[in-house]
């Protein structure tokens, strides 16, 4: 199996591609736990319950047109999309791309001290997950 490190992740959020100012992203699933337990059984049972997707990102800040500000600062409170490609632009069963509906629940728009580059780090929760491979 191929290892991957990440160089070239593509990430369009609301359709404009941020990625150039992106340096960490993170997807991640996870499942309540629903206990099952009766009498007889001698264990705790359990099963999966409802499914929680969330994807983190990290930004360097820019204020200008069409760049992160512009994109991200209107939509705090609103529901829309953000699509991940591990390596570049091209789908393939190698490089699938994951499309989350997202709330766009946070956004800081400052962050940092004096001398510092000016980030943002964000999570937001999915609704639904989607990935592609062509």
């Amino acid at each position: 199996m191929a290892k991957i490190v990440l160089t070239n992740v593509h990430v369009k959020v609301a359709t404009v591609d941020l990625s150039d100012h992106i340096n960490s992203v993170s997807l991640s699933s996870s499942a309540a736990e629903v206990e099952t337990t009766a009498f007889g059984t001698g264990h705790v049972t359990r099963v999966g319950g409802l499914k929680d997707d969330s994807i983190a990102l990290g930004f360097h800040q820019d204020f200008a047109a069409a760049e992160v500000e512009a994109t991200i600062g209107s939509l705090v409170g609103t529901i829309g999309t953000v699509v991940v490609i591990p390596a570049g632009t091209v789908v393939s069963a190698a490089n699938p791309s994951y499309t989350c509906e997202v709330l766009f629940t946070e956004w800081a728009p400052l962050d940092g001290s004096v001398g510092d580059l000016s980030t943002a780090s964000i999570t937001w929760p999915c609704n639904s997950v989607t990935k592609a491979t062509a």
